[in-house]
């Protein structure tokens, strides 16, 4: 049927508008978040600073959506222990930068549930190191900052051979002294570390040993040579692993040290280090990995620093 423009403009305007619709391409939604809990409030180490920084590297590749939960003080009452109810169920990831108090029953009930259930979490530096006789927690670190007596350690020795040494004997937990450190990929198949150089040079930071757990069902990602002229071991240590719980999994990256007033935050700003936390996050959220390595990724001779002071 013909419109007639002078007796029905509003009938042929409406249409050429509805025709005009049809044809533009369809509005493309942004993709969505991923939602990650950030946890903290207690640590032997400086959390007030080291919060801030690691919510910058989270804030950096846009990817997420991230909500911030504190536990009470240390020495708090049971009734502020009362008030703090993560709700873990609502994230994809929840990141730790915790190590104090013993959590209550209830909250430690919903954490193993979340985890069992499909939930992921990621373990920054001493955050292996609390909650010692809690089992699951363990079982989910699978190494922490505990003594020879507390379980087996895993390490490569010079040659790089694989070595597990069970409760009782060799070294605890422990560290050298802060210095320059490669960490060395291996698994490059896995997500998190596909593209990146076999080594890269990360600064200032502690470079753990001795770590001790039940160790099972590690999967290694990348090890640290623990130099002897720095305290270290003489072996390559293990310095990020992941391990399945349940339906879900637990990423431990142990670089990331910093003590109050500590002038030296070069740790953080390592483009390494904030490429893998970013990478893994990612990774524990979705089963893939769209963050790129960096052109300027750092490599087994040169540190490499975004915005450092």
């Amino acid at each position: 049927m013909r419109c007639h423009s002078l007796r029905l403009p509003a009938v042929c305007l409406a249409l050429a508008a509805l025709i005009a619709s049809a044809c533009q391409p369809a509005a493309t939604s942004p993709p969505s978040k991923s939602s990650v809990l950030f946890l903290s409030g207690q640590n032997n180490h400086a959390w007030e600073e080291t919060n801030p920084l690691l919510l910058d590297i989270l804030a950096e590749p846009g990817l997420f959506d991230v909500m911030t939960t504190l536990t009470p003080p240390k020495g708090s009452p049971p009734e502020a222990w009362d008030t703090w109810n993560p709700d873990f169920a609502a994230h994809d990831v929840v990141v730790f930068d915790y190590n104090g108090e013993m959590w209550p029953d209830r909250v430690k009930t919903a954490f193993e549930s979340y985890i069992s259930g499909g939930g992921t979490a990621l373990m920054v530096h001493a955050s292996n190191n609390p909650f010692p006789g809690w089992t699951a927690y363990e079982e989910m670190v699978g190494m922490l900052w505990r003594r020879p007596d507390d379980g087996t350690t895993v390490f490569l020795d010079p040659v790089e051979q694989m070595v597990r040494i069970g409760p009782g004997e060799g070294r605890g937990a422990g560290h050298g002294k802060l210095h320059d450190w490669q960490i060395r990929v291996r698994d490059a198949a896995h997500p998190v570390m596909q593209g990146l150089p076999e080594s890269w040079l990360h600064p200032h930071d502690e470079l753990y040993h001795g770590q001790r757990g039940p160790a099972a069902n590690m999967n290694i990602l990348a090890t640290a040579y623990s130099d002897t002229t720095w305290g270290g071991t003489g072996n390559h240590e293990l310095m990020i692993w992941w391990i399945p719980y349940g339906q879900g999994k637990v990423l431990t990256l142990l670089p990331g040290h910093h003590w109050k007033d500590q002038d030296d935050e070069r740790a953080f700003y390592d483009i390494g280090f904030r490429t893998v936390l970013n990478r893994g996050v990612e990774w524990l959220a979705t089963g893939n990995v769209t963050i790129p390595v960096p052109a300027n990724f750092p490599t087994a001779d040169a540190i490499s620093l975004k915005g450092a002071p």
